[in-house]
């Protein structure tokens, strides 16, 4: 019996121990560190790469989604070299309205527009080894110079930071005693950046940030980042610099060989592909809309119908050409993307279709252009120089359009004939100015569209 009992008491030891250890337990969690009992989401909007328009279009549409599926905050992971100033501003504006707490949280170097985009943050945070600064804008005129470094400005005085410090980032005449000589354009290291009240505080890595946010605002943090999409890193993918005016040059040769061939072939179908690239990136971007694509197609018709149907170059083309800088200027990020982008564009299919006359038309592909066939006494040729000699001074009608070859009919006689080089349709009054060999020359007569 006194065996059973000591076997009872041992069991009820061991039974009220472990509330103990429990207790215990939670005594020392309690110690190492804050237990929270609300729960909260934070969402990370990664700002990588160069500032445009498609950014801003992400981050505006990122920071919608946060606010509407409840964010308690927002950490913008900024690394960039700078972009856009339009699309910095874009950016800016939109943190500003944010609905929700943000904070920049440089990870690489907020250079550049990225500055501005870090100072509307409510809070900077960096980490080791990263800049923020060298804001100088490009190009450097005193308007955009001035406008530029005001945004600066705002943005630091709206955050409770140093304006001066940041007009040093974007302007080389501001001197700041001990920090920045005339001439200079500043940048600041991480520790420079909190010293200075330009950034709140240094962390080592995305998990201590969250870790000193939890802390400080009372709530346990669950993370979500947002990313872009395929269709969003493809458009910015497209309207990259130097990527966009090889699409277009890709578009103008394709369109270009497909209108002096016959049928439709590979050249148009791949010309039509990049122009498809090249519009809708910047529509998917954000950049444009159907309006640079209607425009577009407008003036491509116009030119059409000035090399098929409306004999010479006049009107329509000029229209044509007109309507097509002013599509490419709608579409691009800026008037100097839009410049560079038609340049290489005209010069390159310029030199493309050049290369292609000097080197495919031997081959027979511009066969339909001029007359390729040599007729002379070595194929046993033997020309009917008298007859044709006849025919000079004759008057007689085009049967066919002479581009600049053709069949033109005098007395009844139809005869292969060529223009001085100009086109004349079919029907028009022509009269023959030049007769060598076997070779029929013609001019037209009345109004000439030569």
């Amino acid at each position: 019996m006194s065996g059973t009992v000591f076997l009872l008491q041992r069991r009820f030891r061991r039974i009220a121990v472990y509330p103990l250890i429990i207790l215990l337990g939670l005594a020392l969690n309690l110690g190492s560190g804050p237990v929270f009992a609300d729960q909260a989401k934070i969402v990370f909007i990664p700002i990588k790469g160069e500032i445009e328009p498609g950014m801003a279009s992400f981050v505006e549409r990122s920071l919608d989604k946060a606010e509407q599926m409840g964010a308690k905050k927002v950490v913008f992971e900024i690394d960039t070299p700078g972009g856009l100033i339009d699309s910095a501003q874009r950016i800016k504006t939109r943190i500003f309205n944010a609905q929700v707490p943000t904070v920049a949280f440089i990870n690489g170097e907020a250079k550049s527009a990225g500055v501005l985009i870090a100072l509307a943050a409510e809070e900077i945070y960096m980490t080791p080894g990263t800049a923020i600064g060298a804001a100088e804008p490009v190009p450097n005129n005193p308007k955009i110079l001035a406008s530029w470094r005001s945004d600066l400005e705002e943005a630091a005085e709206a955050r409770g930071r140093n304006p001066k410090i940041v007009a040093g980032m974007a302007d080389r005449n501001v001197v700041i005693e001990n920090i920045k000589e005339k001439g200079e354009i500043l940048s600041l290291t991480a520790k420079k950046a909190v010293e200075l009240g330009i950034a709140d505080k240094i962390v080592p890595d995305k998990h201590a940030l969250l870790t000193d946010l939890a802390q400080k605002d009372g709530v346990y943090y669950t993370a979500e980042e947002y990313r872009p999409g395929f269709g969003e890193r493809l458009a910015w993918w497209i309207i990259n610099p130097f990527i966009s005016p090889i699409l277009l040059l890709i578009g103008f040769v394709g369109l270009v060989m497909e209108a002096f061939t016959l049928g439709w072939g590979v050249a148009g179908t791949v010309g039509l592909i990049a122009l498809g690239l090249f519009f809708g990136g910047h529509m998917m971007a954000g950049v444009s809309g159907w309006l640079a694509v209607l425009i577009f197609g407008l003036g491509i018709i116009a030119l059409m119908l000035e090399i098929f149907v409306i004999p010479g170059f006049g009107v329509a083309g000029v229209i044509g050409i007109g309507l097509v800088i002013w599509s490419i200027f709608l579409v691009s990020t800026s008037p100097l993307q839009a410049i560079i982008s038609l340049s290489v564009a005209f010069a390159g299919t310029i030199i493309l279709l050049y290369v292609l006359i000097k080197v495919m038309g031997r081959r027979g592909i511009f066969d339909r252009l001029v007359l390729g066939l040599k007729l002379d006494k070595d194929t046993g040729y033997v020309a009917p120089k008298k007859e044709l000699e006849n025919l000079l001074g004759l008057e007689g009608v085009a049967v066919t359009p002479l581009r600049p070859a053709g069949t033109a009919e005098f007395s009844g006689q139809r005869v292969d004939v060529v223009t001085e080089g100009g086109f004349i349709p079919a029907g028009k009054a022509v009269k023959v100015i030049l007769v060598e060999g076997g070779r029929v020359v013609v001019r037209s007569l009345g109004n000439s569209s030569e």
